[in-house]
């Protein structure tokens, strides 16, 4: 699959068993939308991730932590625990 940036440059991309996650530079990607997102075989978005607050971002490497979930840091301090399935937060403590 040829991957293309929505917005900014694709920084890291991780292969699942729903997908592949993507997740775009955060500087100076549009703060309405998140740059952490699922995309499926052929190519087509099917979740953004949702954030602790509506104007973060995704800013630190992309953990997997099991079957269906990651972790990702973001740059407001929070370490998003992120669920596969939908791209819902499942735990996000403050970490800063």
């Amino acid at each position: 699959m040829n991957l293309r940036p929505r917005h900014t440059a694709i920084i890291e991309t991780i292969d699942t068993s729903f997908g592949t996650v993507v997740r775009e530079d955060y500087y100076q990607h549009p703060k309405n939308e998140s740059n952490l997102y699922l995309v499926n075989s052929s190519g087509e978005i099917v979740w953004f991730a949702e954030r602790a607050m509506d104007d973060d971002a995704y800013a630190n490497p992309i953990r997997v932590v099991g079957n269906d979930r990651i972790k990702c840091a973001s740059w407001n301090g929070f370490d998003c625990e992120i669920i596969l399935r939908d791209g819902k937060l499942g735990n996000a403590p403050f970490t800063k």
